[in-house]
């Protein structure tokens, strides 16, 4: 008996070629697949840290009599974590707001501060300066002229670490 090996017909090289075609068209379709899921998952990553977005906004309420408060407000869509605050007066660095108020000549008694360095849930409210009772009333003026050398800043994260900051008071404080 004689082995013999069946020679391939014009036809079957046809079939080849047309199975390597189908393979590679496969293989196209895959990694398109594979370049859009990614593209995807970034787009969705990028999309998702803008949802959580932190915005802190400073806010300062007068009364007729002369008395005054100041509000850290959270008006972002997530929440934000102040990790540090920097107190100046006068560009002069200090280490909070008691020597800040000592700065500038107020005394301590007089107002009522708030703890900036915490979580900040959306829509959340914070104190930052307050003044206690009419003794420490200032005029529209008095006030612009006390915020204008007064200077601080949030430094704050998001859920996802993204940084900024909020620059409190300054020399572009307005009396409201």
């Amino acid at each position: 008996m004689q082995n013999t090996v069946p020679k391939p017909s014009a036809r079957s090289g046809h079939r080849w070629a047309t199975i390597s075609a189908i393979r590679a068209r496969t293989m196209i379709i895959a990694v398109c697949a594979l370049g859009t899921s990614l593209w995807q998952g970034y787009t969705i990553q990028k999309h998702n840290r803008l949802m959580v977005q932190p915005i802190l906004d400073e806010e300062i309420n007068t009364d007729p009599d002369g008395r005054w408060e100041s509000y850290v407000l959270n008006s972002g869509l997530g929440p934000a974590k102040v990790v540090r605050v920097d107190y100046r007066v006068d560009g002069k660095a200090l280490k909070g707001l008691d020597e800040a108020l000592k700065a500038l000549g107020e005394p301590a008694d007089c107002y009522g501060t708030g703890s900036l360095e915490h979580f900040y849930r959306v829509n959340q409210r914070q104190q930052v300066l307050r003044s206690l009772d009419k003794r420490c009333a200032k005029t529209s003026e008095q006030l612009k002229l006390l915020l204008s050398r007064l200077q601080l800043t949030l430094h704050y994260e998001s859920l996802y670490g993204d940084k900024a900051t909020l620059n409190m008071f300054g020399q572009e404080a307005s009396a409201p």
